[in-house]
């Protein structure tokens, strides 16, 4: 099947980008069916992107609107689609055999207000989806990106979606730390590095183009604007190897339900 990915839209989620690039080399995805970052996690390409492939993988911001949930959103880089959106005729998408939402809470509802009707994940079924795995609360960005990764190993070894989902969440709640630091741990620090280097660059050239211009224009104002965002992207980085460091040394780090049991399926298996 064709594959498409729209990873890490407003930048701010770097095992986003690491969990994209590891299933563009599993399924051998072109570049041009993955959206990366602002420049290309638009609202417009994610619309033209669903329409040509027949697998999506959305990994980025989301948010549920318990008050009102047709203004639950899937945030992209310019904008955002909500649930209203789907549940239009223009967001037919009969040809999708599978939607991934690796976002924070994709399947979240209130039964008393909706009987679980009106989230995200249904949205994509009303417009065609054969099948949505999505999350029923904030996710961690480290452990849906392995969750994602240990799922679509599964799915490439033929086993069907529920039961990748089964070993996708068995595989990640029993991860021990060891494995963690012996195995991922090289590949994900030297995502890290390499990621920080290329923001601290942009910051380094927001920061010099800003500073050419007096600080009460707007140029000034724009270009801080750019050098407060990579600012926030290099913080958000650091945060990360925290992270990863503390998981490392915790025997099992994501046992908790909190990091496996959040992702259920609906649809067809």
């Amino acid at each position: 099947m064709n594959y498409g990915i729209v990873e890490d839209a407003t930048e701010d989620l770097p095992y986003a980008s690491w969990e994209g690039g590891q299933l563009a080399n599993l399924y051998d995805i072109p570049d041009n069916q993955r959206l990366k970052g602002s420049q290309e996690a638009s609202v417009s390409n994610y619309r033209q992107l669903i329409q040509k492939v027949q697998v999506i993988h959305s990994s980025h911001h989301a948010r549920s609107r318990l008050d009102n949930p047709l203004e639950s959103a899937l945030s992209l880089a310019d904008g955002q689609i909500t649930l209203g959106q789907l549940l239009t005729p223009s967001w037919r998408t009969p040809q999708l055999e599978d939607v991934f939402l690796s976002c924070c809470e994709t399947g979240l509802g209130v039964t008393e207000i909706t009987d679980d009707i009106l989230t995200l994940s249904t949205g994509f079924l009303c417009a065609g989806a054969k099948s949505v795995i999505s999350t029923l609360w904030a996710v961690d960005d480290l452990a849906t990106a392995l969750f994602s990764l240990f799922y679509y190993q599964s799915r490439h070894h033929g086993n069907k979606r529920l039961e990748s989902i089964k070993k996708a969440q068995f595989e990640l709640r029993t991860l021990t730390g060891e494995t963690l630091t012996t195995i991922y741990k090289p590949k994900l620090s030297s995502f890290l590095t390499q990621k920080g280097k290329e923001t601290y660059t942009l910051r380094k050239k927001t920061q010099e183009e800003r500073d050419i211009h007096p600080q009460d224009s707007q140029m000034y104002q724009q270009r801080n604007e750019e050098y407060k965002k990579y600012a926030k992207i290099g913080n958000r980085i650091y945060d990360a190897k925290k992270d990863l460091e503390s998981f490392c040394g915790d025997s099992k780090p994501f046992s908790h339900p909190y990091y496996w049991a959040a992702f259920t399926c609906a649809g067809l298996n």
